[in-house]
């Protein structure tokens, strides 16, 4: 579209809790994966599918698809001439305080579907989407995004609905996030908490979708594109998340992210 580049990437010290990329190079990601935000896509034209869990939904231009966070996903492009893809990456911690404020409930609520199938909805994020990459003006840009969500949460979050949480899981992950920088190994994290290895795999697959090899592998990709957003060098980002050289962070990004390190910093409007 007239105004904004093939590939862009938006993010903004003022608005920390958000991130807009757009690209009109879509090739799917085929490795199933998940992000600690909530992920919302829509696409301008053609159709993508998207693997979920225990499910498969097609996305068409003119709706959207909200992911929640920490839900295991992949997709494929299934029509060539599809083009133009949102993905819009929402801090869970900032969802959480708009959800408090909306349905005064603590901890987060997931959405209950997966595609919203209506040609209002879409337009709005198409807008906002635009509006985030094209305006200069912050503080117009958060009450839009403020706006857009909080309609999303009072018609798709069932306040019935609450994470059920395997607390040993999640002591888990928060010791695998504090030490990702460390070569971690199965045993070592066994003996951490006490347990065999195949309890842990167990338990931790059971609660987020993932081995803990794959839940490591996903957090430092994550990770890795935080600091590329800093401006870091490629090779000092594989150093600091612990991979062993670039072309595993090559590798594996471009799995999860369809692009490389490179065409992501590439992407970033200055």
């Amino acid at each position: 579209m007239q105004g904004i580049k093939i590939n862009t990437t938006y993010k903004n010290l003022e608005l920390p809790f958000l991130e807009l990329t757009f690209n009109t190079d879509i090739n799917g990601c085929s490795k199933s994966h998940i992000h600690d935000k909530l992920t919302i896509i829509a696409l301008k034209d053609g159709n993508i599918k998207l693997h979920l869990k225990d499910n498969e939904l097609i996305l068409i231009e003119k709706n959207i698809a909200i992911i929640n966070p920490y839900q295991i996903h992949s997709a494929s492009k299934m029509d060539k001439n599809s083009d133009g893809l949102y993905a819009l990456y929402l801090d869970k911690n900032w969802i959480e305080k708009l959800q408090y404020d909306l349905l005064k409930v603590d901890g987060f609520v997931p959405f209950s579907t997966n595609i919203i199938a209506d040609e209002k909805t879409y337009q709005e994020f198409i807008f906002l989407c635009e509006n985030l990459i094209l305006d200069d003006i912050c503080i117009k840009k958060e009450e839009q995004i403020i706006q857009f969500i909080s309609k999303q949460i009072i018609k798709n979050c069932n306040q019935l609905v609450r994470e059920e949480k395997n607390i040993l899981a999640y002591d888990i992950k928060s010791y695998i996030d504090q030490n990702i920088h460390l070569n971690l190994s199965l045993e070592e994290i066994s003996k951490q908490f006490l347990i065999t290895p195949f309890h842990l795999i167990r338990i931790f697959k059971q609660e987020l979708d993932l081995t803990p090899y794959q839940y490591i592998l996903n957090h430092k990709v994550n990770l890795a594109k935080e600091l590329l957003s800093k401006n870091m060098s490629i090779s000092e980002v594989a150093l600091n998340v612990g991979f062993n050289d670039q072309s595993h962070l090559y590798k594996y990004f471009k799995q999860i992210f369809s692009i490389s390190p490179k065409e992501y910093q590439d992407s970033l409007i200055k």
